[in-house]
């Protein structure tokens, strides 16, 4: 939709139903089912933001521009889920655990942010990719738009990705999911502590991505940084393989950063999946698509991660499931 439709508005749809679901959900309480429904409606509007947003970004930007508006993009997400770890908690302390405004307040906050997109975004950005040079500029635009994805991903080589964008996947979100279990159960803390702990999460992994485009642009390869990346992620692993049998408070604490580690190389992974590859489609008017196409294939992978490790774990430990990141 992102490479048809005017991304700005498709933006707007996006914050537009998301504040609607949030809105929604407290009033439908207790009808669980529903309430399911409509967030998984939710996940759609949201879905309708970060790949117009990268058509957006490569239409005014450079390739240097977009890669770095692109990593402030992904760790403002990162920032925005360390506040949600502070302020929710917080609010449930203040107002007598009143479950109502952790869906309240996104809904003022989505509603102030969809009028400042609305109102600014149409008067300071391009919508649409600028021309291309004109020695390329006939070719491109007889290609632009026509060519089906199917072919776009065998032409570029693109399909070689996507099994390990679903790995990341998997790693990144069945890492972050399972963490606070994992520390309540290895290191003995109740359940409120071990998630609060899981806020040093996208802390670390702010740094991580701002890192991994350093790293990107010293190797020069998007494939050989993700496998430095994974490369990083399987020793980490193994690490804590050989830790979970001799758990203190050292080696707890050496293990939940290894597992930092590991989430924080992921993220960098996604920004080269997610951000640096996609950018290299603009010139066939595709960033969008192709933007999508790898977030979901990433979405696979952590949709898969919870039964992945909930069914290893529960057979053989948590060792087992280390293994399976292994």
């Amino acid at each position: 939709l992102g490479d048809k439709f005017h991304p700005i508005a498709l933006v707007g749809i996006g914050l537009g139903g998301a504040v609607i679901c949030n809105l929604l959900m407290p009033l439908l309480y207790p009808s669980v089912y529903i309430m399911a429904l409509v967030w998984g409606v939710n996940g759609f509007f949201q879905a309708l933001i970060r790949p117009p947003l990268g058509r957006i970004i490569a239409a005014n930007y450079d390739e240097k521009g977009y890669i770095d508006t692109c990593v402030w993009v992904s760790n403002s997400s990162q920032i925005a889920t360390v506040l949600t770890y502070l302020v929710i908690p917080l609010c449930l302390h203040l107002f007598d655990n009143n479950w109502r405004l952790a869906f309240y307040l996104p809904v003022a906050l989505g509603i102030i942010t969809l009028a400042a997109w609305l109102l600014i975004t149409p008067r300071i950005c391009n919508s649409t990719e600028e021309s291309t040079p004109a020695v390329e500029e006939k070719s491109q635009e007889e290609t632009k738009g026509s060519e089906s994805f199917i072919g776009i991903m065998f032409r570029s080589g693109l399909y070689i990705l996507l099994l390990p964008v679903i790995i990341h996947g998997l790693l990144r979100d069945g890492i972050t999911a399972w963490m606070p279990d994992f520390i309540a159960e290895v290191g003995g803390l109740e359940t409120g502590i071990s998630i609060l702990t899981t806020a040093v999460l996208p802390v670390f992994c702010i740094f991580t991505v701002i890192l991994a485009k350093k790293i990107c642009a010293r190797i020069g390869s998007d494939g050989k940084s993700s496998g430095f990346f994974y490369g990083i992620c399987t020793l980490s692993a193994a690490l804590i393989v050989i830790l979970l049998d001799h758990v203190n408070s050292f080696t707890f604490f050496v293990i939940v950063l290894l597992m930092a580690l590991i989430t924080g190389c992921m993220h960098g992974t996604n920004h080269i999946f997610i951000t640096r590859i996609p950018g290299a489609f603009k010139s066939v008017g595709r960033v969008s698509g192709i933007v999508g196409i790898l977030n979901a294939i990433t979405y696979l992978g952590g949709a898969l991660s919870p039964y992945a490790v909930a069914l290893v774990a529960s057979h053989g430990g948590w060792s087992r499931a280390v293994m399976l990141w292994v």
